[in-house]
């Protein structure tokens, strides 16, 4: 019995030992855009399926690139969400801004047929050691149907952050997020979706 009692007494300390201060959590906002200009595209009922990012981004916490080819994990610093929900929610509000249509995120409600739907899969979604943020991959957009892709367009945004903390790698990503929404935008623009 007094045995198990020192058991059970040293697994709460060496739990207690391991539990550090929580980690600070940091959410992804669009960014308010002061030359937004809103041009409708013909398709106005635009499907979006969750983006996929790499495997070092997809879990919450943040991944910083250390001299050109090394990748550290920050444990103390984390999305407040999954950065794939996050990225998702933020482009839907910027294109919704920029096309003035209805942009829902799959899977969509019973009733609503997208004219045209987008993906967008990143190939890279890192912080810099200056606290910028490196983005790149690719977006395709499909016909309503899911049966022809219409165009691909690939993307590789860069954005200084004004400062090295977590903080303003949030700020320059929701910018550069901006910016794919925006060519994401003129793609759809500059497509014809047999269905729409």
């Amino acid at each position: 019995m007094k045995l198990v009692s020192i058991i059970v007494f040293t697994a709460l300390v060496l739990a207690g030992c391991g539990s550090g201060p929580a980690a600070k959590l940091y959410l992804l906002e669009p960014v308010v855009d002061g030359q937004q200009t809103r041009t409708p595209t013909k398709a106005q009922d635009i499907g979006i399926a969750v983006v996929k990012v790499p495997g070092y981004a997809d879990s919450k916490p943040i991944a910083t690139r250390i001299g050109g080819t090394r990748v550290i994990v920050h444990d103390n610093h984390q999305w407040a969400e999954d950065p794939d929900a996050a990225i998702t929610r933020v482009l839907a509000n910027r294109m919704r801004a920029y096309t003035g249509g209805n942009v829902i995120i799959e899977p969509w409600p019973r009733g609503f047929e997208p004219q045209a739907r987008v993906e967008f899969d990143f190939d890279k979604l890192l912080r810099d050691e200056r606290g910028g943020a490196e983005v790149a991959g690719q977006l395709r957009v499909i016909s309503g149907d899911g049966r022809e892709v219409i165009a691909v367009r690939s993307f590789q945004v860069l954005h200084e952050a004004g400062g090295n903390e977590v903080e303003d790698f949030f700020r320059a990503l929701s910018l550069a997020i901006n910016d794919i929404a925006r060519l994401a935008t003129f793609t759809l623009q500059s497509s014809e979706a047999p269905n729409t």
